[in-house]
This record gives structure tokens, sequence and C-alpha cells, in this order.
């Protein structure tokens, strides 16, 4: 929560400095203000694709927590017992994935919005560099990020015959197939298909088969899985927010859609290159004799 927390006050703090700062003027000559030798900086696409990339993340992390949340909540509560043992699944799943993922992109979404704010971003007056040093610690403490990646690969992921994974593979299947002729959600639906189908390969082929048959590939491997999972489950909730948000009305809702939508064609693709990278596996990092390093 602490990495939603920074996320989410650094972005707040980088928009408040785009929507005041000008600076050069906009690519396109339409968008050019003619009563000023500056444009604001929003107008400029690398400016939007840094605030983007923090604003999008932060919301689904956020609903990646809320949604664990919830689950615990039902774990305790439903009066179905098989209702409180999936949601208990899940929530030991997803434990681990949600302190990795939330505090590592955390960390790299403040250094974004300070990026954001150029050269003031690296000065007490604008907040951000303090966030910066207090979220580095969140991917130390509880437990390294390293080792939340090896215990989801080496004890959530094959307890109790990997029910908890057959759990969450249900309900991205029943997203799917419950919106598959949807051809509003197709932009939603499409993205969360192929991610999924990515991540039951990668589990099939680089986890259940090398990693379980050498701890090395599985310890070389475990963090890059982790994000790629993450990621994943990110597109999946987002996914049901956009159902959600395009049975409404309001400036909030197209807000939401189009925040999806980014999320979706420029976040989520980030699953093919760490799906490379685990596919490398151990060989290049173990080839190494420790003089050479």
């Amino acid at each position: 929560i602490e990495g939603i927390a920074l996320s989410e006050i650094s972005y707040q703090t980088a928009l408040a400095f785009a929507k005041d700062r000008t600076q050069m003027r906009a690519l396109d000559p339409a968008k050019r203000d003619p009563n000023t030798k500056a444009d604001n900086i929003l107008v400029h696409p690398d400016v939007r694709r840094m605030l983007l990339n923090v604003k999008a993340s932060t919301e689904g992390m956020r609903a990646l927590s809320s949604w664990v949340a919830v689950n615990i909540d039902i774990g305790f509560n439903d009066e179905d017992e098989a209702v409180r043992q999936e949601a208990n699944d899940v929530v030991a799943l997803f434990t681990p994935i949600v302190k990795s993922y939330c505090t590592e992109r955390g960390f790299w979404n403040v250094s974004e919005a300070m990026q954001v704010c150029g050269g003031a971003g690296y000065t007490t007056d604008w907040c951000i560099e303090q966030y910066l040093r207090d979220i580095r610690i969140a991917m130390i403490y509880e437990g390294t990020n390293h080792i939340q990646a090896l215990d989801l690969i080496g004890r959530k992921l094959p307890s109790k015959g990997g029910r908890a994974m057959m759990a969450f593979n249900k309900r991205i299947t029943s997203f799917i197939r419950d919106h598959k002729d949807d051809e509003r959600m197709a932009p939603f639906v499409n993205p969360v298909k192929g991610a999924s189908k990515l991540l039951t390969e990668i589990t099939m082929n680089n986890l259940m088969s090398k990693a379980a048959q050498d701890p090395e590939e599985g310890g070389a491997i475990a963090s890059n899985y982790l994000n790629l999972f993450a990621l994943t489950a990110i597109g999946y909730l987002m996914g049901l927010q956009a159902k959600v948000a395009l049975d409404q009305e309001g400036k909030f809702y197209t807000t939401k859609l189009k925040t999806i939508r980014f999320y979706m064609d420029n976040i989520l693709p980030e699953i093919h290159g760490l799906a490379a990278i685990i596919r490398a596996g151990k060989a290049n990092m173990m080839a190494f004799e420790v003089d050479e390093f």
C-alpha cells in the first residue's frame, strides 16, 4: 500500500507541476498557444507518456490490492465454505505479488514523476525527492521482493496441487467467455486473453518443467515471472472495470476507459519482454566464474 500511495501522491505532484510549467513549442502547430512564447508541457507526447504510465499503473495497482482485500473479507465472512476456500486461495497466491509488484512499480513511478518535473523534481520544493527516498525501503522490508518471488513460485503456486492458480485461471476464463461476443469489450478482452495464454505457457514450460527440475532455473526467473503475473492480473481486473464503465455515463467513466485502453496498449505489452527474459533462463547469468564479476 505504501508503494501505491507514494505513486499516487507523486502523480498528483507531477501533474500539478506539469499544468503550471511551460517549455518549448508544441510539435503540432495547431496546438501552439499564439499568446505565449512557450506552451504548457502537457502538449508534449513524452510528458503525457510519463504521466499516463504512472496514472494507469497506479490505478491498476489499486485495483489489484483492493481485489485482494475484498477476497480477504470473503474468506472470513462468506457463508459458503467453498467460496471462502477459493477466496483464501486467491489471497495466498496474490499476497507476494501485491507486496513485490506494488513496491517495485511504485518506486519506478515516483522516479518517473520526478522526471516529469525535470530539475525541479530533484529539489525539496516539490517533495518528490523525499517520496523517492521513502519508497526505496518498501522493496526491502517485510521480505525483499526476490524472496516474495521465490515464495510465489516455490510455495504458493504448487500449494494444494496448484488449486489457487486454477481458481484464478477460472476467473479469467469466465471473463473472456462472458464478453467474447461484445464488440465494445474487444479492446479489453483480447489483450487479457493473450496475456493469460502467455502466462500459462510460461508457467507450464519454464516453471512446471524447467524450474521444477532445477532450483537455479527457478531462482533466475522468479522475479520476472512475478511481474508478468501481476501485469496479467491487473489487465483482468481493469477489464472488469471497463465492463462497468461502458454501461455508465459521465466524464469519470470516459476517462476511466481511456486509462484502461492506455494500460492495455502501453503497459500490458511489457509481458512480452519479460517472457523473452524468462525463456533465456539461468544460462547466461550462471555462465560467469566468480572472478569474472
